[in-house]
């Protein structure tokens, strides 16, 4: 995650900013915001074990004045929705907002992100694919929010299409990544074009089904 931190202080504006961390998961980038001088953060998560490590971390910095949790999860509505947990030798990692009912499907409460964090500024979104009904909804309610850092996820949705979508809205869009041969060094910024297709991106890993994952970590500010 030093990778991620340092692109976001070299990308983001954070000093002074009111943060809304979607997927907000443990807690890490929510405290890196904290630490980097966020006027108020606000961690949006859903699975309870998660919670409670959020507000041991808020606890421990002593920093309940200016961070604080909401347990739900966000959505383009208000209500609820079904979840599936992914776990990592029982540790658990994340979730995913999921369509249609299944076995292991958890039901948790949503809300809008202007519901959640009306005055937000700054908004940081890892939600596993479900971004792009937040970004539907939201980037017409929310006119204050000057810049999202937001990891995409290749879904249905055509990658140009949601970045000609956040220029629409008067936002630059900037990729990150890594130079060739270079796996585990510093983040690059490079402009995203507004043609980039989720075919010229390289596979990220291959699921059991054999289906590919591919994302890309964008950061879009005016």
């Amino acid at each position: 995650m030093i990778g991620q931190t340092r692109w976001y202080l070299e990308t983001l504006p954070l000093r002074g900013e009111v943060v809304c961390d979607l997927g907000a998961n443990v807690g890490e980038l929510s405290e890196f915001f904290v630490r980097a001088g966020a006027r108020r953060v606000v961690s949006v998560e859903p699975l309870a074990e998660n919670v409670a490590q959020l507000r041991a971390r808020i606890a421990a910095l002593g920093a309940d004045d200016r961070w604080e949790v909401a347990a739900c999860a966000v959505s383009d509505r208000r209500g609820e929705v079904l979840l599936r947990r992914a776990d990592d030798e029982g540790v658990v990692a994340n979730s995913a907002v999921i369509s249609a009912e299944a076995p292991d499907a958890l039901r948790a409460p949503c809300d809008t992100l202007a519901g959640l964090c009306p005055d937000a500024t700054v908004v940081k979104m890892d939600i596993e694919g479900h971004e792009y009904e937040v970004l539907d909804q939201a980037l017409a309610a929310m006119p204050g929010v000057r810049a999202w850092a937001i990891e995409l996820h290749m879904t249905s949705r055509p990658l140009q299409g949601v970045i000609q979508q956040l220029a629409a809205h008067g936002f630059r869009v900037f990729g990150a990544g890594r130079a060739a041969g270079d796996p585990g060094g510093h983040w690059l910024t490079a402009e995203v074009p507004p043609t980039l297709s989720w075919d010229a991106l390289p596979v990220a890993a291959r699921r059991a089904d054999g289906s590919v994952f591919k994302m890309l970590h964008v950061v879009a500010r005016r």
